[in-house]
């Protein structure tokens, strides 16, 4: 139970890390002192840091079960992790060329960069957060073992946290263009017309 346990608190580990460097008044300051790219490094830097963190402590080396044990692979959700990771990199291809985390570190109270609103986000609001989701269900799909699903389980919930908490960010940013964005795309789930 303790193994399952430190997964956990090391999944919070990175979701405090994330949206607390995602917070305005922090990103602001960040900002300030050391610049657009500065915040992007430095975002970039403990983000990679605490997901591995969290990563290691599932303390889980059994990557290659499936050549090692193929008795052990079950071959539906197999092919379903892959799909589910193939989607997920492809979806935050597509997002990534639209939106940078320099672009969102942009996102400051003294100016107002525009709201994205075509390509995938016409379809979509949180695609990064959509294709997060994929790439861990992927893992828990590929690797039906207990510390991996339990650590899948943690960042798809921060995932959904951190979506709802730059979804209020984004309101108050916006404000009425982005609540008439929200009727035309889903959160984190394509709106289908």
């Amino acid at each position: 139970m303790i193994e399952y346990l430190i997964v956990v608190l090391a999944s919070t580990l990175f979701g405090l890390q994330h949206s607390g460097l995602s917070a305005l008044r922090v990103k602001e300051r960040i900002i300030d002192r050391w610049g657009k790219e500065g915040y992007a490094r430095i975002f970039n830097a403990t983000s990679i840091l605490t997901l591995v963190v969290a990563f290691l402590s599932m303390n889980f080396w059994d990557w290659i079960y499936f050549i090692t044990q193929p008795t052990l692979i079950q071959p539906l959700l197999f092919i379903l992790g892959i799909l589910s990771g193939l989607g997920g990199v492809i979806l935050s291809t597509m997002a990534s060329r639209v939106i940078s985390v320099s672009t969102v570190a942009d996102m400051r109270t003294d100016r107002k960069a525009e709201l994205v609103t075509d390509g995938i986000y016409s379809r979509v609001r949180h695609p990064l957060y959509l294709a997060t989701f994929l790439v861990f269900s992927a893992m828990a799909l590929i690797y039906p073992f207990p510390v991996v699903i339990v650590f899948s389980m943690c960042m798809i919930l921060y995932t959904m946290i951190g979506a709802y908490f730059e979804e209020r960010k984004l309101v108050k940013h916006y404000g009425e263009e982005y609540l008439e964005y929200r009727k035309t795309a889903g959160f984190i789930f394509p709106k289908l017309r």
